[in-house]
């Protein structure tokens, strides 16, 4: 992890606290409510101003940033709630709304940073482009230019939604695609059915990119490779097969069209060239989809994309969470704290033989989902987080009256504790997701 990452990393995330605090002061002005102080990002101070009662600060350190609404009391140093304009005392919708304002912030602040990407660096509609003869797609009455809306009865959204629920059924299941007609404008189903046919793959995971060694770098290996006694591991370096160059476009046929012979592999292992024979796997395989999107245009198709990005964002959370829960994802595999953060961002600043301009891209929609999961985070009912108030706001609206001093204590405690947990297992599955 280099130290630029870490740089950008806690600069990112500083910048995006500051924008939900923002958020609050922005909504408590407009509601005309005492604020004594903004800081943005914590720490020494390194500039401050006042303007309007209101003190500014701008701080060293980029982990965060915070809005003051209580006076200190300068002798004892606690915080000072008697005055009748502090967002303690004030009508019950409005502090609903300062708490609210926070997150809408991260969302909107999600909005254009994915507008900006996308403005910037492209994006796919969900528009089917061209048709290539062999395929599933090609088989059925779809035509270029009809949008993709729903699969397997799921509503399509955005570009994020289609690749996601197309991972989901293996390649030889049977999907049901839901389009609107380019022409008539109306709805209509087709079924994308595979032709399956026996085919031999290496029985391995590998990087997209080739690594230092122009060759692929293994991640996984299949157990039933070479007759259920593998003999690649993870970790070697792929450099060619049966003398065919894995750059080379023709080795996808190399290994397909082996039907189960011996094939010669050239490899470096621990940093030696060695050379190893194995035999391919025999799957049964399906030729492709055949969904290939036309690039979206326009500023209003961009506006869309980067309106409805979040609320897929949010839809593969909560899908990904529905897993955890039935026990088809491990929960470490999911939740993420600093670290998982910092090592994510780690992974695409030092990615070696990556373009600059893929970097930033990737960043950008990195800090855009993040700024997504800041909003849903800080809804969560816990103390210290907006969720805690927003709930205890609309229970005493419920009630008419606050809870007691008691309740409020006991809440507190345990969701401290519950903080206390979800801190500890996001750090434990950080370092277990690294040390995999």
């Amino acid at each position: 992890m280099s130290v630029k990452s870490i740089i950008i990393c806690l600069l990112g995330l500083g910048i995006l606290a500051a924008v939900h605090e923002i958020g609050h002061f922005i909504a408590a002005r407009i509601l005309k409510i005492k604020v004594y102080e903004l800081s943005i990002f914590v720490g020494p101070k390194l500039f401050s101003w006042k303007r309007k009662d209101v003190e500014y600060y701008i701080r060293l350190i980029p982990l965060g940033a915070y809005v003051r609404f209580s006076e200190i009391d300068e002798e004892t140093g606690e915080l000072k709630d008697d005055n009748p304009e502090n967002l303690i005392n004030q009508a019950r919708w409005k502090r609903l709304i300062v708490s609210l304002a926070g997150p809408f912030m991260n969302i909107v602040l999600g909005i254009i940073i994915f507008m900006i990407c996308f403005s910037a660096f492209g994006f796919l509609s969900r528009r089917q482009g061209i048709i290539v003869p062999g395929t599933q797609i090609a088989a059925t009455n779809v035509e270029v230019g009809d949008t993709i809306v729903g699969i397997n009865d799921r509503a399509i959204l955005s570009q994020m939604d289609l690749s996601y629920e197309l991972d989901k059924p293996a390649n030889t299941d049977t999907i049901k695609l839901t389009l609107r007609s380019a022409k008539t404008g109306e709805k209509y189903d087709v079924n994308l059915v595979p032709e399956i046919s026996d085919q031999y793959m290496l029985g391995i995971t590998h990087y997209a990119q080739l690594d230092e060694n122009n060759g692929w770098k293994i991640n996984e290996v299949d157990p039933k490779q070479n007759n259920n006694n593998p003999v690649l591991k993870p970790g070697d370096s792929v450099l060619s097969v049966n003398g065919v160059a894995v750059s080379d476009e023709a080795i996808t046929n190399v290994v397909r069209e082996s039907n189960g012979e011996v094939l010669t592999i050239v490899l470096i292992r621990d940093g030696q060239e060695m050379t190893l024979e194995m035999r391919a796997i025999k799957v049964q395989s399906a030729n492709l989809r055949g969904i290939y999107l036309e690039d979206g245009e326009g500023f209003w198709e961009c506006l869309r994309e980067a309106i409805v990005f979040p609320i897929s964002f949010l839809r593969l959370t909560f899908d990904t969470l529905a897993q955890v829960f039935t026990g088809k994802v491990a929960a470490y595999n999911v939740v993420s704290g600093p670290v998982g953060i910092a090592s994510v961002v780690s992974d695409v600043v030092d990615a070696p033989k990556v373009e600059s301009s893929i970097k930033v891209e990737t960043l950008v929609l990195l800090a855009g989902g993040i700024s997504t999961g800041l909003a849903i985070t800080n809804l969560l009912p816990l103390p210290g987080l907006d969720g805690n108030a927003i709930v205890l706001t609309v229970v005493e609206m419920i009630r008419g009256k606050k809870l007691s001093r008691k309740a409020e204590k006991v809440i507190n405690v345990v969701g401290f504790c519950v903080i206390i947990g979800l801190v500890i297992f996001a750090l434990v599955s950080d370092i277990i997701r690294l040390s995999r």
